[in-house]
């Protein structure tokens, strides 16, 4: 077998597509065992000097694609035996364990992959950074972690070593109650949200600022008190926008001596000093927003690709999302997550409409503003990327 594999590889490395309908006619007729061999043989390939590997890395994700979409323990122990990545460096070697993880939490049963990947079925041991992206993955999922004492333990070790999702709770906060499949969605729901456009993150009606609102919030003043360390933090969802990428953050706060009432927020927010919105420009439409809503935005904004570059994936994508939150409430850096949730549900949240000429306005746009509990603080992220 070994032998028609080296065959099929020189004959066809040029017609890469041709060996990718190989692949998935062999996985979807169960013969993990050559899934295993080609695998092994393409990471031989690769590591020869001088070989260029774009084409091998190429069939390795359309096995690894493959098998991740099959489930079953002996298609994931075929899937635990391959090489995560092609290519050197523990940059690349941790993306794509990251991106793998992600891909089994969505195409294999939590009951087989316990005993393949935590149980450590013989052949298929996987790396402690890998299971735990994992672990994470499948929180997301809404899997009951207590249900297994394998991934209990696990992620107790991982609070124990101090790892750095170990922050992160083994179940989904009340934040994130969005993020659970509702009983009768259809076949392709997800949390996820679409191209960034102000109509598809807010789910609720414009607010509008009348005479009113202006009249009792004339005595508000605001001031611009934004420092760098939460400025970062309230970026965190999207700092690979401008890590790999094209992208601008603008993160402010504010603060006033008067408390902002959250009915007459927007006549505030209009005359706030904002980066994404230039004096001159016409003023943002806003939204209010339930905190679970806030929270799709950033986390699918942390897990989804940049213009260039790749996403977080869901562990530490769900990890940035409640930094972000985190430096939006003024939480303290080291808070415990729970008390962050607390303040996040305590918080009114806003969506404004990224229509100013700051926005690039491709498909990588937001803005989110939370007027913190007591009034007198605000917070604001905005965020934009392009080709």
């Amino acid at each position: 077998m070994t032998e028609r594999i080296k065959e099929l590889l020189d004959s066809d490395v040029s017609a890469a597509s041709t060996l990718g309908e190989e692949i998935q006619h062999r996985v979807s007729s169960e013969d993990f065992e050559w899934a295993a061999l080609l695998g092994a043989e393409l990471a031989h390939r690769a590591a020869q000097e001088d070989e260029d590997s774009s084409e091998h890395a190429f069939l390795l994700d359309r096995l690894q694609t493959a098998l991740a979409g099959t489930a079953g323990q002996r298609s994931l122990r075929a899937l635990m035996c391959l090489p995560s990545s092609l290519r050197a460096g523990e940059s690349a070697q941790t993306r794509a364990e990251r991106r793998l993880a992600q891909m089994v939490a969505l195409g294999h049963r939590p009951s087989d992959i316990v005993p393949v990947v935590y149980g450590e079925q013989l052949g298929t041991a996987a790396s402690d950074e890998f299971k735990a992206c994992l672990l994470h993955e499948l929180v997301l999922k809404g899997v009951a972690v207590p249900a297994y004492p394998l991934l209990r333990s696990f992620g107790e070790a991982l609070v124990a070593e101090g790892h750095p999702l170990a922050p992160l709770p083994l179940h989904l906060l009340p934040a994130e109650r969005a993020l659970l499949r509702p009983a009768h969605a259809p076949q392709d729901w997800t949390w996820a949200l679409p191209p960034a456009t102000v109509e598809k993150q807010s789910d609720r009606p414009e607010l509008r600022v009348s005479p009113e609102m202006r009249l009792r919030s004339a005595a508000v003043d605001p001031a611009d008190i934004t420092v760098p360390e939460v400025a970062e933090a309230m970026s965190a969802a999207v700092r690979h926008w401008v890590e790999e990428s094209n992208g601008m953050v603008a993160a402010q706060e504010f603060w006033s001596a008067s408390a902002v009432s959250p009915d007459d927020f927007a006549a505030v927010f209009e005359r706030l000093p904002l980066t994404a919105w230039p004096t001159g420009e016409s003023r943002a439409r806003l939204y209010p927003a339930d905190s679970d809503r806030v929270l799709r935005v950033l986390l699918t904004a942390a897990v989804r690709s940049p213009a260039y570059g790749s996403g977080m994936f869901g562990a530490y994508g769900r990890l940035a999302a409640w930094r972000s939150l985190g430096g939006l409430v003024g939480a303290a850096p080291e808070a415990p997550l729970p008390h962050t949730a607390t303040l996040v549900e305590q918080t009114h949240w806003f969506i404004a409409d990224p229509s100013s000429d700051w926005f690039h306005q491709v498909a990588w746009d937001l803005a989110v503003a939370a007027l913190r509990p007591g009034g007198q603080e605000i917070a604001v992220l905005a965020a934009t990327d392009t080709d």
